[in-house]
């Protein structure tokens, strides 16, 4: 039987318009799936273990969601003043950025540069909010940890103590007998004597960095004792906004950190962290002190360490008036005037999953997610899990904001470096129990 050239013509039209329609549809479920395709994320970052983790993947969200990621990268040294200065234009030169529990997301949070987060973070069942430990949640709501959302954490740290096993196993030293600040200073005497000679200090810890008084705030604390202090004022001021530089605690912390300075290798009243790093993974110092614990990820990585299987881990030790430290996190915010924050979202919903946040672990050492701690804890080793867990369980959020904050942080650096080089104690504290006074007076603090 033939058939007709008008059923062919027939049968050629039908098969055109399925053909269509597939295309359409397929069209409009890949926009359903990539509904901010074709837009471009700027994201600025601080320098971090994270950072260089999270660079190589971000391929990856482009491809599944087809935006397009723009990244800078920058010294901590830096990083501030540009975020700084970027969210108080008109036109911030980035959407999402690297925001921390300090001056700058309370500044973000007072002039409305940062955006809200609140609408965000449950929209999604399987990004499972509640997996982010909430006590770190809490450091970025303002203005205080009842308040709203307005930065993601993506990597955690609480201040520790790190410490060469194999120098202590050569002077016979055993650091589970190191009870109390007096046994550590005894301590690091024998190891002064001991490696002086060869170029390696008893001691390495954070100097003339801008960002030194948060980690300070763990030396202070470990003396403070079971007294009740302000959240965001610390132990510095009451409230009354009276001074507190003189307390015993404030000074005996001021004293510890300026010692362990004095003990550094030539050139340590400089040191930012990139520094003391440096100096610790290259086997220049036996002990790092009173920093972030998300370093052991540096300092176990053979390609970047001289001392990958041989640092040991423990909470800051006890002293005659407490036993404590502080914790502190990182986390993504969107500027409020970023034209794209639909898009900036996805970016942090993809940055702070569960997927990778496991993925990042191992370089952070510092995952935010009950899930990852479960899953990683074997990798990360028992001595540093255990560390991590007992100072976690000493410790207290080391964020101080307020109008004001950052000319007290400064005058800070300047009297511990004082002390460090041999000033007397009681009158550089009694100098910063002044300035701090007249700060408060200038801002208006103090009511009449």
């Amino acid at each position: 039987m033939k058939t007709s050239k008008k059923l062919i013509a027939l049968l050629l039209s039908a098969i055109m318009i399925m053909t269509c329609f597939a295309v359409m549809n397929a069209g409009a479920a890949e926009e359903a799936d990539k509904p901010y395709a074709g837009q471009t994320v700027r994201v600025l970052l601080n320098s971090h273990p994270w950072q260089e983790a999270i660079e190589p993947m971000v391929s990856e969200f482009e491809e599944a969601t087809g935006i397009k990621v723009e990244i800078t990268t920058l010294g901590e040294d830096i990083y501030w003043d540009r975020v700084n200065l970027g969210l108080s234009s008109a036109e911030p030169p980035f959407d999402v950025f690297m925001l921390s529990p300090n001056m700058t997301g309370y500044n973000g949070y007072v002039n409305g540069w940062i955006a809200n987060l609140d609408d965000y973070v449950y929209q999604s069942e399987e990004y499972d909010f509640d997996d982010i430990y909430p006590y770190i949640v809490d450091g970025f709501r303002f203005p205080d940890a009842d308040g709203s959302i307005y930065g993601i954490p993506l990597t955690m740290e609480t201040y520790i103590v790190f410490y060469r096993k194999d120098l202590f196993e050569e002077q016979g030293i055993d650091p589970a007998s190191l009870e109390t600040m007096d046994d550590w200073w005894t301590a690091l005497d024998q190891i002064q004597e001991a490696y002086g000679d060869q170029g390696i200090a008893p001691a390495v810890i954070r100097g003339q960095d801008e960002t030194m008084p948060d980690e300070l705030l763990a030396a202070v604390y470990n003396n403070w004792g079971d007294r009740p202090y302000l959240a965001q004022r610390m132990f510095y001021f009451d409230e009354n906004w009276d001074t507190h530089f003189t307390d015993d605690a404030v000074k005996e912390g001021f004293r510890t950190w300026a010692k362990l300075l004095s003990m550094g290798p030539i050139g340590a009243t400089s040191f930012t962290w990139y520094e003391c790093v440096n100096q610790f993974a290259a086997g220049n110092a036996a002990t790092y002190w009173f920093d972030a614990s998300l370093f052991a990820g540096t300092f176990e990585d053979p390609d970047q360490s001289l001392v990958a299987g041989k640092v040991g881990y423990t909470a800051p030790p006890k002293t005659a008036t407490g036993n404590g430290t502080t914790h502190w996190a990182w986390g993504l915010g969107i500027s409020e005037a970023s034209p794209v924050k639909d898009a900036a979202w996805q970016f942090i919903q993809w940055g702070t999953s569960k997927d990778i946040n496991e993925r990042t672990a191992t370089a952070t050492y510092g995952p935010v997610r009950a899930s990852t701690w479960e899953a990683k804890s074997a990798e990360f080793g028992e001595e540093y899990c255990a560390a991590v867990d007992e100072a976690l369980n000493i410790s207290a959020p080391g964020y101080m904001y307020f109008n004001g904050a950052a000319e007290v942080t400064d005058k800070i650096i300047d009297a511990v470096v004082r002390i460090s080089q041999g000033e007397d104690l009681e009158e550089v504290m009694a100098w910063m129990d002044g300035e701090a006074q007249a700060v408060v007076e200038k801002e208006g603090l103090k009511a009449e």
